[in-house]
């Protein structure tokens, strides 16, 4: 009998729904940010995101509002990175019947303020008690115009790009694990506040150079080999590119961390990467960068298959967040 630490959440995944009925309307299916389903004029995506108490969240360092504004971002971030835009959301609520009312309204007034910026409306749910902790579970429903970018498009001579500075999250949750009350705010906010980078994500993919695009929720390399696994290709990262931050340098010298570590396998940071081509890249960062405040930045190349990963040069193991794993 095979135990969940020994094959992993991805593996868990494909065990449960591989022998699942198979929908024609259904465009993409399980294995991406979201589901994918064409309607008469559109695309409409789906996605859903639990939030676990202890888990994805503590109490002794969130605030109500932190905790409901981070389940929503995350929700919103998967159709960000289809380069959708998001409509309409439902959140499902398990809690402790001991659990003061003002909290919850507090929490929800989180999920209203993260709903709010991107104008989605909360259409529905559901509430039940909880024995241990509070449980979200976030479903989030989207449209593309166009057609999604997916995590399959990838192509061998592509760059790949990715915005922000993974690795904040991780160095801010360290920071508060660690009672480091000096740590640079921007690395607190990058884990308790994240953005969901909405406005980027259907800039992302509008371009139709963008051949592939994912969010960092689980750390750059898995994310990364989501692409290239779905791809059949081999994504090569260059260590010299990453684009690290003063703050996460500063943090990092000072606690003795790894920032490159961070920003390889840290989870969380809800930044998107992605794949362009080479002829179209110089181009559509510069477009980028006149509309967004936001970096953005090449750190490797997309290689032939079969789907693998190399870090400067040496082949690497998809690190990152795994929540069956990470329990051995």
């Amino acid at each position: 009998m095979s135990r969940l630490k020994e094959f992993g959440e991805f593996g868990l995944i494909e065990l449960l729904t591989r022998n699942l009925h198979k929908d024609n309307a259904v465009t993409l299916g399980i294995g991406d940010d979201c589901a994918v389903i064409r309607a008469k004029k559109e695309y409409l995506l789906f996605s859903c995101d639990a939030f676990l108490e202890d888990v994805h969240f503590r109490r002794e360092w969130a605030s109500p509002e932190d905790i409901g504004y981070k389940a929503a971002a995350a929700a919103l971030s998967d159709i960000a990175a289809m380069g959708g835009t998001a409509r309409y959301m439902l959140v499902a609520l398990a809690c402790p019947p001991d659990t003061d009312s003002a909290y919850l309204e507090r929490l929800y007034g989180g999920i209203k303020s993260a709903m709010d910026t991107e104008r989605v409306s909360l259409i529905g749910g559901d509430t039940t008690s909880s024995p241990h902790g509070l449980v979200l579970n976030m479903t989030v429903i989207g449209s593309a115009q166009g057609n999604p970018v997916c995590r399959s498009g990838a192509r061998p001579g592509d760059l790949i790009g990715v915005t922000g500075h993974p690795g904040s999250a991780a160095l801010g949750l360290h920071a508060l694990e660690h009672g480091e009350s000096n740590a640079p705010e921007v690395l607190i906010k990058a884990h308790l506040r994240p953005r969901p980078k909405m406005m980027e994500g259907f800039f992302l993919g509008g371009a139709n150079e963008v051949n592939a695009m994912i969010d960092v929720s689980d750390g750059l390399l898995q994310d990364l080999w989501h692409i290239a696994e779905r791809s059949g290709v081999s994504m090569n990262i260059d260590t010299t590119k990453l684009p690290i931050s003063t703050e996460q340098k500063d943090y990092a010298h000072k606690t003795g961390v790894s920032a490159e570590t961070a920003a390889l396998s840290g989870g969380e940071d809800y930044e998107l990467a992605f794949t362009v081509s080479p002829q179209t890249a110089g181009q559509l960062l510069t477009e980028f960068n006149l509309q967004f405040t936001l970096p953005v930045t090449i750190i490797g190349t997309v290689g032939k298959g079969p789907a693998g990963i190399t870090v400067d040069g040496a082949p690497r193991t998809p690190e990152g967040f795994d929540h069956f794993q990470e329990l051995k």
